[in-house]
């Protein structure tokens, strides 16, 4: 018992450590400006001229194709996003929205629906199982590596822009290219695209004694190692400390895997009021295999905002949330079968005229069968 009581006292430990070493971030120098030129590059926006690579490279015709297809694109998500920020302020006002924490557990590298749903929270906290990686400087690319690294990335946002959802198995194909690898590089086209510039990117250990411990060459360690990074980002015409901070983890967080990382959903859970947000995630909380993550949503947030994959509704009836419905529920698309809900069908039938929802949400997006479901903790 003993040593168990001191892994938890220096887990704790370390998660101060790391909120230290967060709040230290402030000092840090900014991140070369490489950083937000490929950002925009990959984003098909036209960087400041100066650099003779730079240039070369935006007057390629692979490069103004790229640039064509992003804008085509993002021409039709933009009012998408614009109606899920009218959704939020109409139907979701929250007045600490500025002190405010977002958790967004399954999240992949979905920057736009956060950003859309909650531009007023300073700080999110993404995880999933898609590794970090890097940006690598597009510039000191070859030209085929340059080519390659833009179709990489049309690659990986293809779904996002067409669905509004990141579709799983194609993710980690798409996130594991020698260019575009991992989640951070998408990251940085959606904060190039909504207007954002990255002051820093940094590696984020909030538990380093176990780093320390499974780096041992005889130790036993979890299949799935932790990584984590945080990226500080402001409006690129915002004023000094305007900045946000967005942590991301990898990690596979499955209760099972979990033991190996006793304290993560504390970790995330850290900070209140906060706020979740879940979506296109599986139906993972509707059985037992997730079940910290699931009750550290239900304990530590108090308001959710999700569709039908995300905390089935019997579980917020149970600890006495409020709940509003939008849109209209359809049964799970066929391979995810399982998680149809009879109750949510039900609540929907007994509200009556449920308000419309104008913006795609969730697996039936396409089709336009949205659904979004709105709780907030009994007062």
């Amino acid at each position: 018992m003993v040593p168990l009581l001191r892994l938890l006292a220096a887990l704790a430990a370390a998660a101060l450590l790391a909120d230290a070493a967060a709040s230290a971030q402030e000092s840090r120098p900014p991140v070369s400006a490489a950083v937000n030129v490929t950002a925009q590059l990959l984003a098909g926006i036209e960087p400041p001229p100066g650099d003779p690579r730079i240039e070369r490279l935006v007057a390629s015709p692979q490069w103004q194709a790229h640039r064509d297809w992003l804008q085509s694109r993002w021409v039709k998500v933009k009012p998408r996003l614009a109606a899920m920020a009218r959704w939020r302020q109409e139907s979701l006002p929250l007045d600490d929205a500025s002190r405010r924490t977002l958790i967004y557990p399954f999240s992949g590298p979905d920057f736009l629906n956060a950003h859309a749903l909650f531009a007023d929270h300073p700080h999110y906290v993404f995880f999933s199982r898609e590794r970090p990686g890097s940006l690598p400087d597009i510039a000191a690319l070859a030209e085929p590596q340059q080519v390659r690294m833009l179709e990489d990335t049309r690659a990986a946002l293809q779904d996002i822009f067409e669905r509004n959802y990141f579709i799983t198995d194609y993710m980690t194909r798409q996130l594991t290219t020698p260019f575009d690898s991992g989640t951070v590089p998408v990251i940085a086209v959606m904060m190039a695209l909504t207007g954002h510039r990255i002051e820093s990117i940094e590696p984020l250990d909030p538990f380093p004694e176990l780093t320390q411990e499974y780096s041992r060459p005889q130790a036993r360690r979890p299949a799935k190692l932790l990584r984590g990074v945080q990226i500080r980002f402001a409006p690129a015409d915002g004023p000094a400390g305007s900045a946000r901070t967005l942590e991301y983890y990898s990690l596979d967080a499955t209760d099972r895997a979990l033991r190996w990382y006793p304290a993560f959903v504390e970790h995330v859970g850290r900070r209140q009021p906060a706020t979740a947000l879940l979506k296109s995630a599986s139906y993972l909380l509707h059985d037992d295999q997730f079940s910290r993550v699931r009750e550290m949503l239900l304990a530590r947030t108090d308001v959710v905002v999700q569709d039908d994959t995300g905390i089935p509704l019997r579980h917020l009836a149970a600890a006495g949330w409020d709940v509003r419905l939008f849109g209209v529920y359809a049964p799970p698309i066929k391979p995810l079968a399982w998680g149809a809900q009879p109750d949510l069908k039900v609540a929907f039938e007994a509200a009556g005229a449920v308000p419309p929802l104008d913006f795609p949400f969730g697996y039936h997006g396409k089709d336009g069968r949205s659904m979004l479901l709105l709780a907030r903790r009994g007062r």
